[in-house]
């Protein structure tokens, strides 16, 4: 059965924040990424960030003077005033940053903080685009790091808070995929004496295996022997492995344990 396209929105929350001696990159946005076990064959992902603000809080530099600007100023003398306060009174500063999987980090605009008592507000999107929301691929990472403008980085109870939202589209192509129509429950004791678990089965669409053993684990292997140690390990207390559309494998599956060991599961078609 062919499906039809559908296009899947959430949104996701931005919040970062930075404090006394903080100088990492900090990734404060990328698209999320779905679960590698969904049953969609295809996916887009995309995120459009609505709404990104800066909260500044800095309190170990002089407060810096307000600019005396008088009425008859013309708009140049007033915007250089304004300049001058933000970029050559003491200050901190935090710089933002752009990357993809083939561009390495990009530098993309700095933003001065300053002492304003009890502290200030700035919006950042204009600062990205001109539009309502700034448009990411799925490969893109939005970083921001402290940066030291000559006068350190952040000291004392200085902090620095991002947040903001981001709207994500997830976007399922058609596909012929055959849906599960039902599954099979499983228990198996496994032993020291590898096992054939399930035999094979061409119709199968999905397996899912949960070591339920609170002491010991469980080796599986694909084919019709497993080998203590080897393979894929199921670690004791819930460890689990699921075959899918994305890994999907009709042989027989074998397991073995170095105590008796319990295993449940289910084989879907």
């Amino acid at each position: 059965m062919t499906e039809l396209q559908q296009t899947y929105s959430r949104t996701q929350q931005i919040l970062t924040s930075f404090s006394q001696g903080d100088a990492s990159m900090r990734v404060i946005y990328q698209p999320s990424a779905t679960s590698p076990y969904d049953r969609v064959q295809t996916l887009k992902f995309y995120g459009f960030i609505t709404s990104l603000r800066m909260r500044c809080d800095i309190n170990s530099i002089a407060e810096g003077d307000m600019p005396n600007i008088d009425a008859d100023s013309s708009r140049m003398d007033r915007l250089l005033a304004l300049r001058d306060m933000e970029w050559k009174s003491a200050r901190k500063q935090i710089s933002f940053f752009i990357r993809t999987a083939q561009v390495d980090w990009q530098p993309i605009f700095d933003v001065s903080l300053l002492n304003r008592l009890p502290y200030y507000q700035v919006n950042l999107l204009p600062y990205f685009t001109d539009n309502i929301s700034f448009d990411t691929s799925n490969d893109c990472l939005i970083g921001a790091q402290i940066t030291n403008a000559g006068y350190g980085l952040l000291e004392g109870t200085d902090r620095v808070t991002i947040y903001g939202s981001a709207r994500e589209e997830i976007t399922t192509l058609p596909t012929d995929a055959k849906e599960i129509s039902f599954a099979t429950p499983y228990t198996w004791q496994v032993s020291p004496e590898s096992q054939i678990i399930i035999p094979a089965n061409p119709n199968r669409q999905q397996v899912t295996l949960t070591n339920t053993s609170l002491t010991t684990d469980i080796n599986i292997n694909y084919g019709g022997s497993a080998q203590l140690g080897r393979g894929i390990t199921l670690m004791r207390g819930g460890g689990s492995y699921e075959i899918n559309l994305q890994n999907l494998y009709r042989g027989a599956i074998s397991a073995v344990a170095s105590n008796q060991a319990r295993l449940t599961g289910i084989e879907a078609v």
